[in-house]
């Protein structure tokens, strides 16, 4: 398992923990009244989906998922790795800025909220091409032309 698999995942479970903290908070707030932010619910999605299973599935990919043939120009580690903390740091940011401008709706953090979104949006597509010559058959393909069927 590489570096940046490790990493991914680990986030992933930090962020899966954020977000069953901010769900209990959820809970806490409809429950006994805790104080909680107009945005709590978007931040709790967020940061299970994006943080969690987002980088879980990046993290398991670039482990599991054969490496690319020397040579191979798309994929690049040190630019996966570079990607790594840009989403993070993304993600994070946006997190923090659902919470805290969601208790007096400040415009200035949302508007910083959406470039966070349009910045993970982009590394993500960079993620997914970086990755896209990994995930692929091993075998299978000519089983097919071969006839048989799965």
């Amino acid at each position: 398992m590489t570096k940046t698999s490790r990493y991914f995942i680990k986030t992933s479970f930090l962020c899966f923990g954020l977000g069953m903290g901010t769900g209990l908070w959820q809970y806490g707030h409809h429950v006994y009244g805790w104080p909680a932010p107009t945005t709590l619910t978007m931040a709790h999605t967020h940061i299970i989906l994006i943080g969690g299973v987002m980088n879980m599935i990046i993290g398991v990919a670039t482990w599991f998922f054969p490496r690319s043939k020397k040579g191979y120009r798309y994929y690049n580690p040190k630019f996966m790795w570079t990607l790594y903390w840009i989403l993070t740091a993304a993600t994070l940011g946006r997190f923090l800025v659902e919470i805290l401008g969601g208790f007096k709706l400040m415009t200035g953090l949302f508007i910083t909220g959406f470039w966070a979104s349009v910045l993970q949006m982009v590394t993500l597509v960079l993620i997914f091409f970086q990755l896209w010559d990994r995930v692929r058959s091993k075998g299978s393909h000519m089983r097919e032309v071969q006839g048989e069927i799965f």
